[in-house]
């Protein structure tokens, strides 16, 4: 591995055990409603509340949209698929948005295996662990992680408690643990379920910390680690295997083309997008949802819907319009059910606008750069 060994952003947290055993309740009313807004927990009318838990309406919807559509402590295995000869994606929800289990995947090779991503509890971790071993008995030797949100880290404790060693960006902030990593258990719980969540503990600060491109090589493959930019947030990372030409993208890429950029920003968005458009891949493995067929028809369709949110919310800034009347344009919010099309939608917006705000009290931006965002979106014209 190339690069630098650096300093753990939170020296204490993997020899922190969250204090979830002792959680008997919801916790503060609102909380879990919040952490739902935050990180984008879906909704599932169906799912009942248990009678033991009490607090408010908001939290009583946040328990009852748990994010899980499975219940992934009665699976074996989740459904599995190769890419290329020892390059496995292993397979979340399609057909939803975000709102679903995310992707992950592992590489195999003779020195061990890289797992992509590690779910969100020790229970998906648990199952992602047998969905490997159904494939090969070899230890893991890495878990890298695309990015820090919980839905595709909170899992990672049952792989470094097999010794693997964790890589991923440093730089963990999100709108989620803005109250802290105690805080942000506590609430996940409350998504998730205090069962999936059995066994937590933090397990994200990485061993090996990345913040430019490098690569790995393990076992006769080469894994090349990108640094895209916060795109989606400020820790993103891709892994592209250069000889099977496979990305995996993380959610810069979903399956509906509306990769959430409330903790990242817009323009780094489209230069991720440029730099997977440079790779030419054979097949993208985005953070959420199906393969897409055509991975060059994803990455367009993101970028289509990035400039034509930048248009719109540019216009509004230099016209006077208010960002509350800017979002009273779009689609409303689905009620209980944050990172919906139409919430992402209006959570994309909030972000760029700010941006756009932020650009008319900057040096004004150059007019070859406004002209090359205008030929771009031409071509997204129907």
């Amino acid at each position: 591995m190339d690069g630098q060994r650096g300093q753990r952003v939170h020296p204490d947290r993997n020899d922190r055990v969250s204090r979830l055993t002792r959680i008997a309740a919801v916790p503060a009313a609102g909380l879990v409603a919040l952490v739902a807004a935050l990180l984008g927990a879906p909704c599932s009318a169906q799912r009942a509340v248990p009678r033991s838990l009490t607090g408010d309406s908001a939290t009583l919807a946040a328990i009852a949209s748990r994010y899980p559509r499975d219940r992934s402590d009665t699976l074996s295995t989740f459904p599995l698929h190769e890419l290329a000869p020892g390059v496995y994606v292993v397979l979340g929800d399609t057909g939803r948005g975000v709102e679903g289990r995310p992707n992950a995947g592992f590489i195999v090779t003779s020195g061990g295996v890289v797992v992509v991503d590690a779910l969100a509890s020790p229970g998906e971790g648990r199952v992602l662990l047998r969905t490997i071993r159904s494939v090969t008995t070899r230890p893991v030797r890495y878990l890298f992680l695309t990015h820090h949100h919980p839905d595709h880290t909170f899992g990672a404790i049952v792989f470094t408690r097999l010794g693997a060693r964790v890589i991923a960006h440093p730089d963990r902030r999100t709108l989620a643990d803005i109250n802290g990593d105690d805080q942000l258990a506590s609430d996940w719980t409350g998504v998730m379920g205090l069962e999936q969540m059995r066994g937590f503990a933090f397990a994200d600060t990485p061993n090996i910390p990345v913040t430019r491109d490098t690569a790995l090589r393990l076992g006769g493959r080469r894994l090349d680690i990108i640094r895209p930019g916060p795109a989606h947030t400020a820790g993103d990372l891709m892994l592209w295997l250069p000889a099977e030409r496979v990305l995996f993208a993380g959610d810069v890429l979903v399956e509906d083309g509306v990769s959430m950029m409330v903790d990242g920003n817009s323009t780094a968005m489209l230069g991720a997008l440029a730099r997977i458009d440079s790779l030419r891949p054979r097949v993208v493995v985005p953070g959420h949802g199906r393969l897409p067929n055509d991975a060059t028809a994803l990455v367009s369709a993101t970028r289509c819907y990035v400039l034509g949110l930048r248009a719109t919310m540019r216009h509004s800034v230099t016209d006077g319009v208010r960002m509350g009347q800017a979002l009273d344009r779009l689609p409303p919010a689905d009620r209980d059910r944050p990172v919906s099309l139409h919430s992402r939608l209006r959570r994309n917006a909030v972000r760029v606008y700010a941006e756009m705000e932020h650009a008319l009290l900057s040096p004004a931006e150059s007019a070859a750069a406004l002209a090359g965002e205008a030929r771009q979106r031409a071509a997204c014209a129907p």
